[in-house]
């Protein structure tokens, strides 16, 4: 009975470790790294002229929490970090600012350039799992009218979709304009699954992309990003968009952005808030704030699909088992 009930054992052990292995995962608190600043207040307490008597502002790499929204410091104090973030398969924080990709470590800040300048200006940046990235710089008249791909290991851009007023054409449909009309400022750029996101800050929409022909539409109504109010409070500052992978399978599933200020009509205060986007009708809610922080960028990466050298040491601990059962 005991040379059984052991024997059964050693099948269920190796049997749970394929289990975990191949089982779909639930939601998950993921890591969101984010550019941003922490204003603190002065205090006029202390005479003019001296240190802490006006407002200070420290900049860090934040990371942040997806099922609570708690953003913490995990950089020291820094300076010049890119509003334009984005995560990459093998776990690394990539930035875009002035034309230059550059690697960041988030608990240092230590930046390292990849590749020479493109010559492209852009606060939208997002990297697909598999590893294509893309950009939305701004055209001559500071719009971002055209998706831009660019090789995360030169640093090499070139323009996706044939129209370069495909962003603004889109719009103008959806709200039933002239074409010409609008003058889009997609302001970052986010995935999930195989689509892309951007918010446009000059309509208040959230536009959906095609990384493989640049197409653009609009996600819901035009202007419903704006329309997400809290009584007499109303939001401003939506910036920072990143896809999330709370399921843990190796694929962007969330859509997340900042929300950075909020006003109860007497005036905007700091909030530093997370917000989940809904990409049936194009509105968000938050998940938390953080008083006080503004974010510029927000990055994340995929979390890594199960070894494969897990998978297999189970399985061999299935045949060992089954070759002692044999010799019993």
């Amino acid at each position: 009975m005991k040379r059984k009930c052991l024997r059964h054992a050693l099948v269920l052990v190796p049997l749970a470790i394929v289990a975990i292995v191949l089982s779909p995962a639930t939601v998950a608190a993921a890591t969101i790294f984010a550019s941003g600043q922490l204003l603190i207040p002065g205090d006029p307490g202390i005479p003019p002229g001296q240190p802490g008597h006006d407002d200070s502002r420290e900049n860090y790499v934040y990371a942040i929490n997806t099922l609570t929204g708690t953003a913490t410091p995990v950089s020291p104090v820094t300076t010049g970090l890119p509003a334009a973030l984005a995560g990459t398969a093998d776990q690394r924080l990539l930035g875009f600012s002035g034309g230059q990709l550059r690697v960041i470590e988030p608990t240092t800040a230590v930046q390292t350039n990849i590749g020479a300048s493109n010559g492209l200006n852009s606060t939208g940046f997002e990297i697909l799992p598999d590893g294509r990235g893309f950009l939305l710089p701004f055209d001559a008249n500071f719009d971002t009218q055209q998706l831009f791909s660019i090789d995360i290991t030169t640093g090499v851009a070139a323009p996706i979709s044939s129209s370069a007023t495909e962003i603004g054409d889109a719009i103008d449909t959806a709200a039933g304009n002239p074409l010409g009309t609008a003058e889009p400022f997609l302001i970052s750029l986010g995935a999930v699954g195989n689509t892309l996101y951007g918010v446009d800050l000059d309509t208040d929409s959230l536009i959906s992309l095609d990384p493989d022909t640049g197409a653009a539409s609009v996600v819901g109504a035009v202007g419903a990003v704006g329309s997400v109010t809290n009584g007499p409070f109303s939001y401003s500052g939506l910036s920072a968009l990143t896809g999330v992978d709370e399921n843990e399978d190796g694929q962007f599933d969330a859509l997340f952005g900042a929300v950075n200020f909020i006003d109860d009509g007497t005036g905007s205060q700091r909030l530093g808030g997370v917000a989940r986007y809904d990409l049936t009708d194009g509105t968000w809610q938050l998940v938390g704030t953080n008083p006080g922080v503004i974010f510029f960028g927000f990055g994340s990466s995929p979390v890594p699909e199960p070894s494969t050298l897990t998978l297999f040491a189970g399985l061999g601990l299935i045949t060992l088992t089954r070759r002692t059962m044999r010799r019993s």
